[in-house]
């Protein structure tokens, strides 16, 4: 429909939080132009319109992507126009990725952080038993979370950091996962440490190739230490993904050069987790008026930068892998959790990296959006009989090699070598297995995840969160709930600090604040 006041179209609205007050609202998105805005109507306030996504062909695609994964009509069952108390902020998703912040304390004081961690002031550090409770925690649920990252502050000031991987290890994590700026892992000794400890990968603060960078981002030089740290994992058989936070008239000239340098050391940097800068937390760069930088504008500007991808065809929603997820779960008769997430949350595209370090984009060669819209058409498993079943895999093998272009294929890539590839993506473990680096790991992802902030609040992206942070009493909050919205993180860290748990929450609770242990009353 059109509103022919303002020569807008609405796309749709959304049940929101009013980016002044924080009051349940209705928020309106619309088409202008060719982009796409969010319009608050609080009734306490005038409305306020705000930028949210830079393409609307790019933005109704990924919505034809939700309806694919999400087949009912009222998202998660909530009616798009209603107003959603905000106390019903949660997700309906269990955690694909559970988040623990073990410490705020931070030897940065980087300008663009959401967490607002800093060196001075009151601080803690979790007790062992109290990591212990939270991971039971995510062990304990209908379907346990074996994936956690562990997040601060800087969690590697930790001083039982080492101890807590061992730990949780030793309770069947399978997946674990560090948040980090990568100071300690400078040290070789400290990397291995870490290793050996049960780390799996690390998500290495990393916002381009040049100090102007950092000194703006981060209020310090630091490409050599970052140089440091990622030839510091290269001597473990860890992985790396680069995370860079982007920011409008800053950096967003450093996606080129990025991929670039995980090209250059893609034995171990696997990934790039593109993360647009959002409006929470400490924000003290100055945007310079210019539009928000988004997903929409990370796709279409990596493509301009590396020559190697296609806008809008080349990138996929986050949740169109669920697809092949349920599919495989489907024939196995499993019950897993793909990442259901909304499609507006995070988009991403594969490379293929042949023998000779050359990247080539999956999807110029492959038929993916064929291939994941044909896996919504499998059947239960509980619906087939045996015959049918096997029948049905060898269908779905035949499918996939159709998607297969021979003719556009890299050298040297076989189906069978692809398909490891894909297992590799798909299912991560295999990818981490004793020695896959000196097999050689011939793919990289390159994703952008956006999260949430006052001016973008959609309570139905919300309600499908997928990336859930653990509370001290067990508890599991989305994490653009956390962080924004009604930033929960303010409230957990206070209780983390004065070692006293809100109503229901664990019996003993203790924590250190600064160097001096806290007993909870």
């Amino acid at each position: 429909m059109r509103n022919t006041l303002a020569g807008d179209v609405v796309i749709d609205t959304v049940s929101s939080l009013c980016p002044r007050c924080g009051s349940p609202s209705l928020a309106t998105i619309f088409d202008r132009e060719g982009k796409v805005y969010q319009r608050s109507e609080c009734s306490c306030h005038t409305p306020s319109e705000d930028l949210i996504f830079s393409d609307t062909a790019l933005y109704h695609r990924l919505e034809e992507w939700n309806r694919l994964v999400f087949p009912e009509t009222l998202a998660a069952g909530m009616p798009s126009s209603s107003i959603c108390p905000a106390a019903e902020m949660g997700s309906q998703n269990e955690p694909c990725l559970a988040v623990i912040d073990i410490t705020n304390r931070c030897n940065f004081k980087c300008p663009v952080c959401f967490a607002e961690a800093k060196g001075e002031g009151s601080h803690y550090f979790l007790e062992m038993e109290v990591v212990v409770k939270m991971l039971k925690a995510l062990l304990n649920r209908p379907v346990p979370c074996r994936s956690v990252q562990f997040s601060g502050g800087e969690p590697t000031l930790h001083p039982d950091f080492p101890k807590i991987l061992s730990t949780a290890r030793g309770l069947g994590f399978t997946h674990l996962q560090v948040a980090t700026n990568g100071s300690r892992f400078v040290d070789p000794d400290y990397a291995k440490l870490c290793e050996e400890s049960g780390l799996h990968t690390l998500y290495l603060q990393f916002d381009g190739m040049n100090d102007d960078v950092y000194l703006k981002m981060r209020g310090q030089r630091l490409l050599d230490k970052k140089i440091a740290a990622v030839r510091s994992i290269e001597q473990t058989n860890m992985r790396l993904v680069l995370v860079p936070t982007i920011m409008s008239s800053v950096n967003v000239d450093q996606l080129g050069p990025i991929f670039k340098f995980a090209l250059e050391h893609n034995k171990f940097v696997t990934g790039i987790s593109i993360q647009p800068c959002a409006d929470v937390g400490r924000i003290a760069v100055a945007k310079n008026g210019a539009e928000p930088f988004n997903l929409a504008t990370m796709a279409r500007c990596f493509g301009e930068q590396t020559g190697l991808t296609r806008f809008p065809d080349d990138w996929f929603p986050l949740n169109s892998i669920s697809l092949l997820s349920r599919a495989i779960e489907r024939v196995r008769n499993e019950n897993t959790h793909p990442p259901l997430s909304d499609a507006h949350c995070s988009i991403g595209t594969f490379f293929y990296v042949d023998d000779n370090n050359k990247p080539f984009c999956l999807s110029s060669f492959f038929d993916l959006d064929r291939f994941l819209r044909g896996m919504a058409d499998i059947k239960p498993y509980a619906e087939q009989g045996l015959i049918s079943r096997q029948i049905s895999k060898i269908r779905q093998f035949s499918q996939l090699s159709k998607c297969l272009d021979l003719r556009k294929t890299p050298p040297g890539l076989t189906f069978q070598r692809l398909l490891g590839s894909l297992d590799s993506w798909e299912d991560k473990h295999a990818g981490r297995s004793e020695g896959w680096a000196q097999r050689g790991f011939n793919g990289i992802f390159v994703a952008g995840m956006h999260f949430m902030d006052a001016h973008s609040y959609n309570l139905r992206r919300l309600k499908r969160c997928i990336i859930q942070y653990v509370a001290t009493d067990g508890q599991l909050i989305p994490f653009c709930s956390y962080n924004a919205g009604a930033r929960l993180r303010e409230s957990e860290e206070l209780t983390r600090i004065t070692g006293k748990l809100p109503l229901g929450g664990y019996s003993g609770y203790s924590a250190h604040t600064g160097e001096h242990p806290v007993t909870a009353d």
